[in-house]
């Protein structure tokens, strides 16, 4: 009997980009837990130049005597 449930036919499946990206994104998130479990220093401060560790680089600007100088 052709369609039954027993025959083994099961249909199309699912389409190969989608088993492609659940491999792509099982292999993204193991990767971030072996990062996060081997631990590192690695934070936003390590992209900026002129960082030191520890530090967050800032500027400070006197608004009052900015003003002043400019008004001279």
């Amino acid at each position: 009997m052709a369609g039954t449930a027993g025959s083994g036919d099961t249909g199309p499946g699912m389409p190969r980009w989608v088993k492609i990206c659940g491999i792509v994104g099982i292999a993204v998130a193991l990767l971030i837990v072996v990062m996060l479990l081997i631990g590192g220093e690695h934070s936003p401060s390590r992209h900026m130049q002129g960082a030191w560790p520890g530090g967050v680089a800032t500027a400070v600007v006197d608004a009052g005597s900015a003003l002043a100088e400019a008004n001279h």
